[in-house]
């Protein structure tokens, strides 16, 4: 047997399908933003812009002016998953066939993450009120040398409606946002016997298709936020999220004739973060931020710790560095008015433990471009 259709099949299910059912031991608490990956993620004190509909409803109260993106298309790719593209062709190019060849095929993805994502956030943002989209699309694969593989694919959509205001003379503003959650997926280590499942089933073979290990739901969930600025002066401020406060269910979904199971419920998320503006001028400032994410969740702690800063230089250009998850992260964001070009590379811890082990270090490229409105 030829191993290229198997090969082919993998790579044509980990690109057409999505994820953000999150692999099983990355912490993904809300839809992730390319300026707040750029800063190590560290952005619940900070949420200024309409990521805060995703970190931080608090943060609407403190928009100045409303803002809207329609066209914001989104793509991200990890190193790794360049590579194995690159030497998967090789070896597909190469000629050779049989069982040698598939072995030598999953040899050479063992044990290393792979990650691919498009996405989309429209947004319409107000100060005190604003609604958007995160709609993701992409794949977490990591391969075996047992001949197995953990696939997470799938689509996500979380659709925020956010309300926020401000008390105490604007040092204290708060806010909540409802969110609906739509999320269609994969999400199971498959045997080389299951890899009939990424085909479509013929009339005469047996086994499982895809569809049957799909689950697919929809929910509706509560995020509340705060932030508290003691003084004008730097701006420190306290931010404190709690993401899908109460745990949010999905109730499973009917796709075709078909009903699909639940995925598992989101669990809530407590975060904080703190901010300071060492530098503001009128023509440029530096902000520093640390954030502690899902701090009453079990995971180890330097899982949850992030720190970011940010160097800005009138509403142009803003140049972001951090740490996430122990590992450097940075981005740039290029606003010219009509077009505003975003991009972040950050490094996804994928084991227990960040730094834990050098395969299970994910490092991501992420690129957004916003044209017209």
């Amino acid at each position: 047997m030829h191993c290229r259709p198997i090969i082919s099949k993998c790579l044509l299910t980990m690109l057409t399908l999505s994820s953000t059912l999150a692999f099983s031991r990355e912490l993904k608490w809300t839809h992730y933003g390319v300026r707040p990956l750029a800063m190590g993620n560290a952005y619940v004190a900070v949420a200024d812009d309409f990521n805060a509909l995703f970190y931080n409803p608090a943060g609407l109260a403190r928009l100045e002016s409303w803002h809207g993106e329609l066209l914001n298309p989104k793509v991200g790719v990890s190193a790794l998953t360049v590579k194995t593209i690159s030497t998967v062709t090789s070896l597909a190019g190469s000629g050779s066939t049989g069982v040698e060849s598939t072995l030598t095929a999953f040899e050479a993805l063992s044990g290393k993450p792979q990650w691919i994502n498009v996405g989309w956030t429209p947004h319409l943002v107000f100060p005190g009120f604003g609604i958007g989209m995160g709609l993701d699309l992409g794949a977490n694969l990591t391969v075996h040398r047992t001949i197995a593989a953990d696939v997470n694919a799938g689509t996500e959509i979380i659709i925020p409606v956010a309300y926020a205001k401000n008390f105490l003379e604007d040092r204290l503003s708060l806010g909540v946002a409802v969110k609906g959650l739509f999320t269609t997926g994969v999400d199971r280590e498959f045997s080389l016997a299951d890899i009939t499942a990424f085909s479509k089933k013929d009339a005469d073979s047996t086994g499982a298709e895809l569809k049957d290990y799909v689950v697919a739901g929809k929910g509706v969930g509560v995020d509340l936020g705060m932030l508290f600025t003691p003084v004008t002066s730097g701006e420190p401020t306290l931010g404190i999220s709690i993401a899908d406060v109460g745990g949010t269910p999905y109730k499973a979904t009917k796709v075709g004739s078909a009903v699909l199971g639940a995925p598992k419920p989101r669990s809530p998320a407590v975060n904080t973060g703190i901010s300071y503006k060492p530098i503001k001028t009128g023509s440029y400032y530096v902000l520093t931020t640390v954030d502690a994410h899902a701090i009453n969740q079990p995971i180890h702690f330097s899982k949850k710790l992030n720190f970011g800063t940010e160097w800005g230089f009138g509403k142009v250009l803003k140049l972001q560095a951090g740490l996430h998850q122990g590992s450097l992260s940075g981005g740039f964001q290029l606003d010219a008015w009509v077009l505003v070009l975003r991009f972040a590379t950050y490094a996804e811890q994928i084991g227990h433990v960040a730094g834990e082990s050098a395969t299970g270090t994910d490092r991501r490229y992420v690129a957004q471009i916003k044209v017209l409105i």
